[in-house]
C-alpha cells in the first residue's frame, strides 16, 4: 500500500469522516465537554517543525468547517509567532508541545522553570489551557516525568492527552514519523 500524506488526501479523509457523521473537536473541547453522545474526533497536530505547513493545514481545516488543536514546540524549527496567531485566528486551539526535561538535561528544577517561562511566552499569543509532551526518542529522558514531581494543573493547565485520556475508551490513530496510520488500543 502506497502511503499518501498529501493535503488532497487529508482533505478527502476529512470529507469522508464528516459524511460518516463525525464531528471534530479541539482537544480542550473534547476534554471539557466530551462528545455529547456524538461520534467525534479530537484532532491534534504536534508541530515539531515546518510551521508553514501547519498553517496550510489549519486553513484547509477551517475551509472544511472543522477545528483542531495545534501544539507548538518553543524551538526555532516550530515556534513562529505570526503563524501561531494566524492559526488561532482561524479558531483552532493552540497548545504547548513541551520537551523541557530533555532540553534541560534531566534537571527537574531547570525543566519546570523552563516550562513556566515557555508557557508564559506562548500565552502572550494565546490563552493556552492544554499541553502535550514532545517525544524525544534520542533522549534518555521522558518529558512526562516532569509531572512525577510537579503538577501541570498548578500552571493553569486543564489537560495533557497522555495523562487525561482513557485509552481504553478512545481509539487512537497517529501518523507519527509519516510511517502510516498506527492504531493503538491500550
Amino acid at each position: 500500500m502506497q502511503k499518501d500524506f498529501t493535503y488532497d488526501t487529508y482533505s478527502g479523509l476529512i470529507a469522508s469522516l464528516k459524511k460518516a457523521g463525525y464531528v471534530f473537536l479541539p482537544f480542550i473541547d473534547f476534554i471539557s465537554n466530551g462528545s455529547d453522545g456524538e461520534k467525534c474526533i479530537a484532532l491534534r497536530h504536534d508541530i515539531d517543525r515546518l510551521p508553514e505547513n501547519a498553517l496550510k493545514m489549519a486553513r484547509m481545516e477551517n475551509t472544511a468547517g472543522i477545528k483542531a488543536s495545534y501544539y507548538f514546540r518553543i524551538v526555532k524549527e516550530s515556534y513562529d509567532e505570526d503563524i501561531i496567531r494566524q492559526i488561532a485566528e482561524l479558531g483552532h486551539e493552540i497548545g504547548y508541545h513541551y520537551e523541557n526535561l530533555t532540553t534541560c538535561g534531566g534537571d527537574l528544577r531547570l525543566a519546570i522553570d523552563d516550562f513556566r517561562l515557555n508557557l508564559e511566552k506562548l500565552r502572550k499569543l494565546y490563552p493556552v489551557n492544554t499541553i502535550c509532551m514532545h517525544g524525544s526518542p534520542l533522549s534518555k529522558w521522558d518529558n512526562r516525568d516532569l509531572w512525577k514531581k510537579y503538577d501541570y494543573r498548578d500552571y493553569g493547565i486543564i489537560a495533557e492527552p497522555y495523562f487525561d485520556i482513557d485509552f481504553d475508551e478512545v481509539f487512537y490513530l497517529t501518523d507519527t514519523g509519516r510511517r502510516g496510520m498506527g492504531i493503538r488500543l491500550v
